[in-house]
């Protein structure tokens, strides 16, 4: 239909009964009536039907990009898809938008792009075929040709004494299309109203053409009638779909693989004998909990995102931990000297240069061990966040489309995961207290205190004058960077430990075994596997898919 607003698909398919098939969302019911009345008389969509753009399109006269689908089966169609685009409107009119053109060729260019579909460029005999604005939407959508067929309609307006120019634009000696073009005298208007049926007017095409002295050899070279252009367009899609079948084939079986991969997602559905839901619910908690294990130790059975791979990231917070003991060391290094040398200066009593102060080395070590202690319960809440995050999406994944269930999985990984971070954090907190006493085996001191005397050793020229001057200093620098590298390596590992076996093994154990008490209680157990109704239907669906994607993939693989 010239007018047409939307998108209309019409499916033809050969069997012996005739159906008509149309979609139940749109457009309603009553409207639904009218066009199968109307396909009934022979006009697919009626020019009556105006209330069908309404409702599609809106009464401003707009473009909706909605498709209308219209399923016709006979025994005297052939198998074709055969999707009418609006016609191309430059000036918009009335209440339309002003954008109506651009809007317009928008939706064509989404359908002609598609590289397997045949473009059928339908222009009237009666205009300038080189200033066609769809001929050249054509051209640009696909620049080879190979996908476009030229159609002149309404030969009977051409004007006496021209006709020899129609002849010429199919032979393709005006603007060449590889396909070249075919030629159709289509019902007007006067025959629609006068509701002239399908087969009347295909007997009157073909006596048109019969008797026309100059069209005449169109129709013994099959480039007339819509009877020779339908068994064309049969031709052609048999032939494009060969030509794409490799991809074809190769899309198919991507969504294969999608498909199962949503239902295995979406799970087999709850069973509807009682005596089958304990053991339902065990092997969803049983994968649950293997994944739990598998996701904290860091054995990865399987493939999974690299955002729920706990223990990869968790190991990342612990290096960032390691690299952070780097810096405040070699930044403590740089600055002890003088913090000595300050301290002593307010602290020194009566010792003499060259005594070491034991008090002041054990002051300025705790103060810089303890200045680790908040950094460390910053990464065991990040961690803590982190895990927690893992947890719930992991029993997304596993108990899917059962609320009551996940609401309580949820539920457990909140409480479990607040007990576990306190208990981690009380376990930092003694582990700093601890660190407090200033505290190494004599032998890890002595050997590492000898590593750091021979890295300060200085040319014996100058070795004298330190000496002389500030003999303390360096000497108690030298045992301050000993303890705090045994100090920092001992909390290098203590502290990744703790947050490891709380938040890690710990967390997923209590999880696990709380997850078991829910197999308790039979009323608990029905209110726990109610699923979502949602989940019910694209389930269905996705089988359905599943099962037409398969066939699919069979016929093809025969072709």
């Amino acid at each position: 239909m010239d007018d047409a607003r939307f998108a209309e698909e019409i499916k033809t398919k050969k069997n012996k009964a005739i159906h008509f098939i149309l979609p139940e969302t749109c457009p309603p019911h009553g409207e639904q009536e009218l066009l199968l009345r109307t396909i009934n008389k022979g006009v697919l969509i009626p020019s009556e039907g105006a209330s069908i753009q309404n409702t599609m399109a809106g009464k401003d006269q707009g473009i909706s990009s909605e498709l209308i689908s219209v399923e016709v089966e006979a025994s005297n169609v052939p198998d074709l898809t055969l999707i009418d685009l609006p016609g191309i409107a430059r000036v918009a009119v009335g209440s339309q938008p002003q954008d109506i053109g651009d809007q317009i060729k928008q939706l064509i260019k989404s359908y002609i792009s598609e590289d397997k579909t045949i473009n059928l460029v339908v222009i009237p005999c009666n205009v300038d075929i080189a200033t066609t604005e769809a001929l050249k939407m054509a051209q640009e959508a696909d620049p080879s040709g190979d996908r476009t067929l030229g159609i002149l309609t309404k030969p009977d307006l051409v004007d006496k004494g021209t006709e020899e120019s129609i002849l010429k634009i199919i032979r393709n000696e005006v603007v060449a299309l590889n396909k070249g073009y075919m030629v159709v005298k289509c019902r007007g208007q006067q025959d629609i109203n006068a509701q002239l049926t399908l087969v009347e007017a295909l007997e009157r095409e073909k006596a048109f053409f019969k008797e026309s002295e100059l069209f005449r050899t169109l129709l013994e070279e099959k480039v007339a009638t819509i009877q020779c252009v339908a068994a064309r367009l049969t031709t052609e899609l048999v032939n494009q779909i060969r030509k794409t079948l490799p991809t074809i084939e190769k899309e198919v079986r991507c969504k294969i693989a999608e498909t199962s991969r949503e239902l295995e997602m979406l799970g087999s559905g709850v069973p509807e004998e009682d005596e089958d839901k304990v053991p339902f619910l065990i092997d969803k908690i049983r994968g649950y909990s293997e994944d739990l294990s598998n996701l904290t130790i860091g054995e990865y059975s399987r493939e999974y995102d690299d955002d729920m791979k706990i223990y990869t990231v968790v190991r990342k917070s612990f290096g960032k931990w390691h690299d952070l003991l780097d810096e405040d060391q070699t930044e403590f290094k740089e600055i002890m000297s003088d913090q000595v040398s300050a301290y002593t200066e307010k602290s020194r009593g009566r010792e003499l240069p060259g005594f070491t102060n034991y008090r002041i080395f054990e002051s300025l070590a705790k103060n810089q061990i303890m200045k680790l202690e908040p950094p460390s319960l910053t990464m065991l809440k990040v961690i803590a966040d982190q895990v927690q995050s893992v947890f719930n999406s992991l029993a997304m994944q596993h108990f899917v489309g059962l609320p009551n269930l996940m609401k309580n999985i949820k539920s457990k990984i909140d409480e479990i995961r607040e007990n576990q971070e306190l208990e981690a954090e009380r376990m930092l907190k003694t582990l700093f207290q601890m660190e407090k006493m200033v505290y190494s085996q004599d032998i890890i001191y002595s050997n590492k205190l000898n590593q750091i005397q021979t890295e300060y050793e200085l040319p014996e020229e100058q070795n004298q004058q330190i000496i002389s001057i500030s003999t303390d200093i360096t000497a108690m620098s030298i045992h301050l960077e000993t303890y705090y590298l045994i100090a920092s390596n001992r909390l290098a590992d203590m502290v990744p430990m703790v947050i490891r076996f709380y938040l890690l093994q710990e967390y997923a154990s209590k999880l696990q075994r709380n997850l078991l008490q829910l197999l308790q209680g039979q009323e608990q157990m029905e209110q726990l596997l109610m699923e979502e109704e949602d989940i019910f239907e694209k389930r269905r669906f996705l089988n359905s898919r599943l099962k037409r994607l398969r066939k699919a993939r069979q016929i093809l693989t025969m072709c």
